[in-house]
């Protein structure tokens, strides 16, 4: 294979000669013919090899200068690190570092201060069982026994038994209505409820009042009409903070059938509570 190479080389260098040497003895002929032919082959030759001569001169003079020149051109850098370092040189910081952010903490939660507003206030945030709850809590805080006959089952229009050691049993009707007030239809239910149970007792607390026919009613078959505001003051009066804490906070919520803690569901419906035990248990509350 070298050998080869070595031969197309040499190839070429002969044609590169043959093709000088055959411009040359144009020349020659173009120049006079055959007379003086070797004079003036002789004189050609020497003016082209003074051609390259100065031709090659040029281009040493040309190198040389410009090897002079480069270095005074090029602008002196410094490394401060080798080109090829594994870690590169390390730029000074253009601006001071910034301080750490400050850590805030977050605020303590402040405890509700019960009195006659916020309970009447947190009355209408909650539910209508927790209301049921709320109510049974202030009779057993007045001395009651108290029976819850409410929840999601069907209660014959009463929600809470009330008892006292003396046996006289009162009927109650847990209303949380926040925009409606109690009619006569409500009352006369009462009195149907109270003629079954045999009871000569019963009360209506509503979170608003009633109509006028209502009270007249009430009145006439002894039927004890508690709004709002008179549940309010008696919370007040017989709860502890502790037991307004745990019944009036509105983030908490148990299903009326079984007691179980209830989880807030939205989707393509309207927001409802409920029972964190589903499908065991389909419990629900239509959220405020």
């Amino acid at each position: 294979m070298a050998r080869r190479k070595r031969n197309k080389e040499f190839d070429r260098i002969e044609a590169g000669i043959k093709a000088v040497l055959g411009v040359l003895i144009l020349l020659a002929f173009m120049t006079g013919g055959l007379n003086g032919f070797a004079e003036r082959l002789i004189s050609l030759t020497v003016l082209l090899l003074l051609g390259c001569v100065c031709v090659a001169a040029m281009a040493g003079i040309m190198m040389v200068a410009r090897k002079a020149i480069w270095p005074l051109s090029k602008p002196a850098t410094r490394r401060t690190a080798p080109y090829f370092s594994a870690t590169p040189p390390q730029r000074a910081a253009t601006t001071a570092p910034r301080p750490p952010k400050a850590v805030v903490a977050p605020e303590p939660v402040k405890a509700i201060e019960w009195n006659r507003e916020t309970i009447l206030k947190q009355m209408e945030a909650i539910d209508w069982y927790q209301f049921e709850k709320f109510c049974a809590a202030i009779l057993k805080a007045e001395g009651y026994s108290v029976e819850r006959k409410g929840g999601a089952q069907p209660d014959g229009g009463v929600d809470l038994i009330a008892c006292k050691f003396d046996g006289n049993d009162t009927l109650i009707q847990c209303k949380h209505w926040r925009t409606w007030k109690v009619g006569e239809p409500v009352v006369r239910q009462m009195l149907g409820s109270m003629t079954d149970f045999g009871v000569k007792k019963g009360a209506i607390y509503s979170m608003k009042q009633w109509t006028q026919p209502a009270a007249d009613f009430a009145r006439k078959h002894s039927i004890e009409m508690v709004d709002g505001s008179e549940l309010a003051e008696r919370a007040q009066a017989v709860l502890s903070y502790e037991t307004l804490d745990n019944i009036l906070n509105n983030d908490t919520h148990h299903c009326p059938k079984c007691e179980s803690p209830m989880v807030y569901r939205t989707g393509d419906f309207k927001p409802f509570w409920g029972c964190s035990t589903y499908p065991r248990c389909r419990g629900q509350i239509k959220a405020a």
